[in-house]
Formats: C-alpha cells, structure tokens, sequence
C-alpha cells in the first residue's frame, strides 16, 4: 500500500510539479523555471551554472537570472563563487560538493566505488579518460578524503573511504532543520505550504497562492546525490 502511494504521489509530482506558473508575482518559487533551479541545486550543490541550464534545457544566462533571484530572496546562498541552499549543507563543505559536481569527478568517484582497489590504468578505459586525466582526477577526490590511493607493485590503486557516509549521517539534523525552514518560508511568501510527505531523503510540498497549486519534490541528502549522475 506505502508504495503504491508513493507511486501515485511521483506522478502527481510530474503533473503538476515543474513547469506551472503560479499567479503569485514576485515570490521566487511561483515561478517553475525557478524551482527547477533550486530543486537542481538541492541535488547537486554548488553545481555551475552552465551545467544547471544544460541539465535544464535552459540558456546559461536564463539559469544564472533564476539563480540571482534566489540568491537575493535568501533561497540560495553563496560561499565565494559557489551556490548552494540555504540551511541544506555545511558551507566548510562547498569546495568539495563543487567538486563532486563535475562530471568527470563523479564518475570517477562512482567507478571507485563500484570497484574498489580498481587501478588507474583500468579506472581511465571505464571513463574514458586518458590514464594521467584518471589519475589526477584520483588524486583530487584523494586530497578531499573521498578517495584513498594505494601502491600496488607496478599499479595504483584506488578505494573508496566512508567520508560521505559520516558527512551523510551527520547532515540529518541539518537537513531536517532545512525542510522546517523552507516550509517557514514558503509560508512568510503567503504560498500556504502543505507538506503531504517526508523521509530522510525527500519533502514533497504543495503551495500555491489562489486557487493554483502545485506540488515540489525537494531532495534532502545531497551527499549522496551530489555526484550521482541520474539521481
């Protein structure tokens, strides 16, 4: 039963979620391609702008608008040139989620992951990246604590550490303290939020002003999706 309401909530989410205009002018999440923004960013923090308009199918200049938006009515803020939501991650931790958001960083973090004590050599063939690329990515994510390299006779080995599980783990306070404040503040923009359901890696809201409504999936644990590349 639990999973088919779960189910049947996606869909609703997929109705009516993304791309609906409420008639609530000048309050940052009534606008859909700004709450496709802002979800995006609560997956992959401090992601760059031009990666957010691709993955969104909107200009760069349109993303970094909605962006601008959110950071001026304090949905968003930034650590230097990083962005990322308010409340949802520690800022001491921008520079590595700016990190996990390139792509070429997340799929060799993923690849580690998938084979731990892969070596580099066999590390580049998977990700299709020269040996040196693969190796210098490897000692990056090393340098973060994400990754640890081994020597192994005439190879270099990688594996993976349980630094974002511990940052996953301790983030739940966090995260569940974002969700309140969002609710707050959804409701300090006379949008009227109904939080229809919460688990520890997911809200889904409703709001709107008027008789328009509609309903946001917002992603709470990005340590875990930040370098997921189909989350």
């Amino acid at each position: 039963m639990a999973r088919g309401i779960g189910r049947a909530l996606q869909k609703a989410v997929a109705r009516e979620g993304l791309d609906v205009d409420l008639d609530a002018e000048g309050r940052s999440l009534a606008n859909a391609r700004r709450r496709q923004v802002y979800r995006y960013l609560c997956l992959r923090p401090c992601a760059r702008i031009g990666d957010v308009g691709r993955d969104l199918s909107m200009s760069q200049a349109t993303a970094r608008w909605h962006a601008r938006d959110l950071l001026e009515n304090r949905y968003l803020q930034a650590e230097g040139t990083r962005v990322f939501p308010v409340g949802l991650i520690d800022p001491e931790d921008s520079a590595l989620f700016a990190a996990l958001a390139s792509a070429g960083r997340a799929a060799i973090l993923a690849t580690v992951f998938e084979s731990p004590g892969i070596s580099f050599q066999e590390l580049a063939d998977r990700v299709h990246l020269t040996r040196q690329s693969a190796s210098k990515i490897a000692s990056e994510l090393s340098s973060f604590g994400l990754v640890s390299v081994a020597e192994d006779g005439r190879h270099r080995r990688a594996y993976p550490t349980d630094l974002l599980v511990r940052k996953r783990e301790a983030n739940r306070s966090r995260a569940d303290a974002f969700g309140e404040a969002l609710l707050g503040r959804l409701a300090d923009d006379g949008l009227a939020p109904e939080l229809l359901r919460r688990d520890e890696t997911t809200l889904t809201v409703r709001f709107g002003a008027g008789p328009r409504r509609v309903l946001l999936e917002v992603p709470l644990d990005p340590y875990a999706t930040a370098w997921m590349r189909h989350a």
